[in-house]
Parts: structure tokens; sequence; C-alpha cells
């Protein structure tokens, strides 16, 4: 974050005093805003702000990206993108947004995919790291298999579908093949949400650093760079 702050030009004095967990409720604010920023921004007496964020743009903000083209995936549970664009993307109908970040907009989406498919599918830690560190990397990898791996029906970004099903088959008899078919459809889900943004007007993806569990994996890392085009690193801070 205060890698954040100095791309930003912005002194530590920036960030607030004090931060709730969420759900705390609001026992921590102790003073309304002032009359004199009241009557500036039009707010009523007495009004309270609270400022919070969600915890991609809280990796976004912490991985030190600050320039036009600068993206980060967070791979948790769920996939969401976070680009850096000079141009604002809103679509409903994709399940994408924007945040005002300085002068640009942080644009992307949050999938419904993501490494919670992995614990439903009963693999360990010490099966995904054993199956991951002997896989081989296809030079083009590519989803062949038509695999869309949710856990549950219902798709938000990079498809809006309530009703969109799993597709998890064929399932090969080897373990560490359905491993590697799972990440490269991951992703794939991770290249479309990029290529829509780019196709609604965002800036041109120039970069990704990855936040989250699933960020550890460097031939995940692999895949996505030889599927994105673009270096793909780990976020040294997220």
């Amino acid at each position: 974050l205060m890698n954040a702050l100095d791309a930003a030009s912005l002194p530590a004095t920036a960030l607030p005093t004090s931060v709730l967990r969420p759900g705390g409720g609001d026992a921590a604010l102790e003073r309304a805003v002032s009359a004199e920023a009241a009557k500036d921004f039009g707010l009523p007496s007495g009004c309270r702000v609270v400022g919070g964020t969600t915890d991609s743009i809280a990796a976004f903000l912490a991985s030190g990206c600050g320039e036009i083209g600068q993206a980060v995936t967070s791979l948790g549970s769920t996939i969401a993108i976070k680009l850096l664009s000079d141009v604002k993307v809103d679509n409903a109908d994709f399940g994408i947004y924007s945040h005002r970040l300085d002068d640009a907009w942080l644009v992307g989406g949050a999938s419904n995919v993501g490494c919670r498919i992995l614990r439903h599918l009963k693999f360990s830690d010490e099966e995904l790291q054993r199956l991951s560190a002997s896989m081989d990397i296809p030079a083009k990898p590519e989803n062949t298999w038509g695999y869309y791996p949710l856990v549950q029906p219902g798709e938000r970004f990079p498809i809006n579908d309530p009703d969109l099903q799993p597709c998890l088959e064929p399932v090969p008899e080897d373990r560490g093949e359905y491993l590697r078919r799972l990440l490269i459809a991951m992703s794939d889900v991770e290249s479309i949400g990029f290529t829509k943004l780019a196709e609604l007007g965002a800036s041109p993806l120039r970069e990704v650093r990855t936040a989250g569990g699933g960020s550890r994996d460097e031939q995940w890392r692999q895949i996505r760079e030889r599927m994105l085009g673009v270096p793909v690193s780990t976020a040294q801070h997220s």
C-alpha cells in the first residue's frame, strides 16, 4: 500500500487513522463532516461519510500498479479482475463496472469461477502442489474441452447468465490431466474477461499482477501468461 501511495505522490497521512472491520458498525466514527465540507458538497448537517472498498480493489491498490494498462487478477474462491483504464466502461449485460481512481478508471468484474472448484472436486493442498509441479504446459494453452468450471449454476462475469450451467466433463482418468484442464479453463475465463473489456473500449492490457491463493502456483502463472499474451507476475503486496 505504501508503494501505491508513493506511485500516486501521496503522503502516508492520506490513509485513515482508524479502520473498521466489515460489519463492525460505526462506533469509531466520532465526528460528522465539518460544516465547511457539508456546504461545499451539499451534504445535510450531521451527515457521516463512511469509506470502504472491496477485496479486489484493495488488492489492486496494494499491488503498486498505477499505470494505464496495468491490471490485477485476484485468484481466490472466485476470480476478480481490475484494469486501470483511461476510459470508463460500465455494461450490466456483461457484469462490468468502473470505479474512479485518481484521474483514471478501475474497470473490471468478478466471475463465479475460481479456486473453490478445486476444493469442490476434492483436490488437497498436497495433491495440488504435487500435480502442478509435474505439469506439462502447452505453448498455446486452449480450453478445447469447453469446460466452464462453476461450482453451481449461475455466472455474472464475463457472462451475465444466472442459469449458466457448470461444464466439468469429460473427466480424464489422470488427476494431473484434470487439474491441467481446470487451470486452463479458469485462465480462459480470465482471458475472456480482459478481451471483453477491450472490446467495450477499455485501455489495452499491458501487464497483470496476481493476488490471492492462486498466485502461488507457478505453472498456473505460466499458463495465464501464455493465454493473455502479456507479462504476468505475483504481486509483492496484496
